[in-house]
């Protein structure tokens, strides 16, 4: 019988206790998401809106920050609560913003109304690993349904002068600007939406959308 708690406490020790270890570290290691919006706008009552979400250790953050051309600042913010059990799910938002295009789209230059300038951010920390990036753009409607166009010039030395240059050219339609800051917009419990529509039209004079 001893030999036999012995042998088994070497195998646990050789094979599992390591295991459980990096396990046991991984389910503790430090996790944190970040997401923002901003919007500057160059004219009418607000000079920029900021919207920030924090999934931090499972705690998830909202933060929605405006500044008028009034000089009044509003700041609205919703306690930290339980990301698993909250409306207030800023790892779902993560999920939905990265579906949208988040890591992947690239800055636009200025098109269509460039009253408001957009700058998207994120930051990702899990299991010691982290990264982030931002990319601005203007005017997510008009990448949604105009979007410029891509020329693209191709010269045959083989063929003769007439056809010894081509051009041909692609639609740059981006549905997915529009839908990034949506995701920002849409985001939260109904009080906390409700209580930035409320503080806009009193503060700003902007009627809800």
């Amino acid at each position: 019988m001893l030999v036999g708690v012995i042998l088994a406490s070497i195998v646990y020790v050789r094979t599992l206790a390591p295991r459980y270890a990096k396990n046991h570290a991984i389910l503790h290691s430090a996790s944190d998401i970040r997401v923002a919006m901003r919007i500057a706008y160059d004219r009418g009552p607000l000079s920029e809106e900021t919207w920030k979400m924090q999934d931090r250790d499972g705690l998830s953050t909202l933060d929605y920050r405006a500044l008028g051309r009034n000089g009044i600042q509003v700041t609205i913010a919703e306690r930290p609560s339980d990301t698993i059990h909250s409306e207030s799910n800023v790892a779902f938002l993560f999920g939905k913003l990265v579906q949208d295009g988040l890591w992947d789209l690239p800055s636009k230059p200025p098109r269509g109304n460039t009253n408001a300038h957009y700058t998207i951010s994120v930051y990702q920390l899990i299991t010691s690993k982290h990264g982030g990036r931002s990319f601005t753009f203007t005017d997510p409607h008009y990448w949604a349904t105009t979007g410029g166009h891509q020329f693209t010039i191709h010269l045959d030395k083989d063929k003769p002068v007439p056809d010894l240059l081509q051009m041909s050219s692609t639609t740059l339609v981006e549905p997915r600007y529009a839908e990034l800051v949506d995701d920002f917009r849409q985001f939260g419990p109904q009080s906390f939406l409700s209580r930035i529509a409320a503080e806009k039209k009193r503060r700003y004079g902007i009627a809800a959308t």
